[in-house]
């Protein structure tokens, strides 16, 4: 049975939690991060970089081994979002992490697509999730792209074919995540190609700075939609944001149709 929305506004928030560290990369505890995020009452959480631990055991082709939980996601989860998705991209020494999406709402169908282009450089993926809302059809799209122009030009050029092929024009769509575009040429192309708004650059004609947290200056998280009706754009600054993560983060609030 799909959850009811109260007036048909939805809340979506962005968020790099970078794997649970301080700017100074200090380990938080992720009790404080969950509690800093329920209290902001979103319904939809786009998070990136969500760490777990390597079991050691080989990965089968079907996916993760049970063993490879992503512990972040696990202690992030909570009864208000009894929906979860995952999508591992970076795999280092002990460790991973990725792309992950937290829902209020059921989750039907979830997809994990691999942006990696070079071999070598951090590993990027497009998580994607089929969602029930309102008895309707819903896309969600959390992505993190790479630290270089020429990598992100075409990573860029994958997700609008994704789209394309994936997800139906008559659909309300929400892509969200960390485009790591310190020059913002995304919009523009995500415009062109695929008929989506950044909330803020349509609600106050220039994307939100979220990076670093403390002294943001660099506008890199980005919230794209279609289909949907903004109501409301909103950094989200001071305590305790500014030491729960590098980045800061955003959320959008939506009338539905």
């Amino acid at each position: 049975m799909s959850r009811r929305i109260r007036n048909k506004q939805l809340r979506v928030m962005t968020y790099n939690i970078h794997q649970g560290m301080t700017a100074y990369r200090r380990q938080i505890a992720l009790s404080t991060l969950k509690e800093a995020i329920k209290s902001l009452k979103i319904d939809l959480v786009l998070l990136q970089e969500v760490a777990g631990v390597r079991s050691g055991r080989k990965r089968s082709e079907k996916g993760l081994d049970p063993a490879e939980t992503p512990f972040q996601l696990e202690a992030l989860a909570d009864a208000i979002w009894p929906y979860s998705a995952f999508g591992r991209n970076s795999v280092f020494s002990g460790g991973f992490h990725g792309n992950a999406i937290l829902s209020k709402f059921p989750i039907q169908k979830v997809e994990n697509t691999d942006l990696s282009l070079v071999k070598g450089l951090v590993r990027r993926g497009l998580l994607h999730a089929e969602i029930e809302v309102g008895g309707r059809g819903f896309h969600v799209l959390c992505t993190h792209l790479g630290l270089l122009e020429a990598e992100r030009t075409r990573q860029v050029k994958r997700v609008v074919d994704y789209i394309d092929s994936k997800v139906p024009a008559g659909l309300p769509l929400v892509l969200g995540g960390d485009f790591n575009d310190w020059r913002e040429r995304v919009s523009g192309k995500l415009a062109r190609h695929c008929k989506l708004d950044e909330a803020f650059l349509k609600r106050d004609r220039k994307h939100a700075r979220t990076f670093p947290s403390q002294m943001p200056l660099l506008r890199l998280d980005r919230v794209y939609f279609r289909g949907l009706k903004i109501n409301e754009a909103i950094q989200v600054q001071g305590r305790p944001w500014l030491f729960l993560s590098d980045h800061l983060p955003l959320i959008v609030e939506f009338s539905l149709p």
